[in-house]
């Protein structure tokens, strides 16, 4: 029988590990490789979350909720100009019919056949119209027209309260020469007490 060598000649190892030295280099540079890109598909990057977010649908605004909306935004806006034309026509741009109306009640309140009739001047209320809505209530009822003269006239409507009565004045107005108010008639239908009957007052007679 042959005997079997115990040891391997230095020139069989030198060539081993020459031959198995690169496959391994080989394989660790792999696995290297492979670990890097394993990290990198984890990692959350700001252009992955943009992509992921641009994919939810976003919910559309629905037809009756718009229409709310567009309500909304008209209601205000009308409320806007209302309170604006209130404000320009009492405060800045006071009607004609209005001058009038507080001309006249001035001059009724300081009259002792008024007074006597309806009450103290301070206690004593006018209106324009007789209703439950507080605007057609703050409308004075009138009429502008033009005399033989040329002279533009304005005829007013209103009503008054006071603790012992009510009454109905009716006034007919214009300017003098000197742009001041003067009266062609101004009179008054007093309700006082339980009377159903009207005593009518002459403040101005007629002419």
């Amino acid at each position: 029988m042959g005997s079997v060598p115990s040891t391997f000649s230095s020139s069989g190892l030198a060539a081993f590990s020459t031959g198995a030295s690169p496959q391994a280099g080989n394989q660790a540079k792999q696995a290297a490789v492979g670990a890097k890109e394993e990290l990198d598909s984890l990692e959350l990057t700001e252009a992955k979350m943009n992509a992921i977010t641009d994919k939810i649908p976003q919910q559309p605004v629905g037809v009756v909720e718009g229409a709310s909306y567009s309500l909304i935004i008209i209601a205000a806006f009308g409320v806007l100009i209302f309170v604006l034309y209130q404000f320009v026509s009492t405060l800045i741009l006071e009607p004609t019919a209005l001058k009038c109306f507080n001309h006249s009640l001035d001059r009724l309140k300081s009259d002792p056949r008024i007074t006597v009739r309806l009450g103290a001047s301070d206690d004593i209320r006018a209106w324009g119209s007789n209703s439950e809505s507080r605007v057609a209530r703050q409308q004075i009822p009138h009429q502008l027209y033009k005399g033989p003269d040329g002279v533009e006239h304005v005829r007013i409507q209103f009503h008054m309260k006071g603790p012992s009565g009510t009454g109905l004045v009716n006034a007919d107005m214009y300017k003098d020469e000197q742009q001041q108010w003067q009266y062609t008639y101004l009179l008054v239908d007093v309700y006082a007490g339980n009377s159903r009957q009207p005593q009518r007052v002459h403040i101005v007679v007629p002419r």
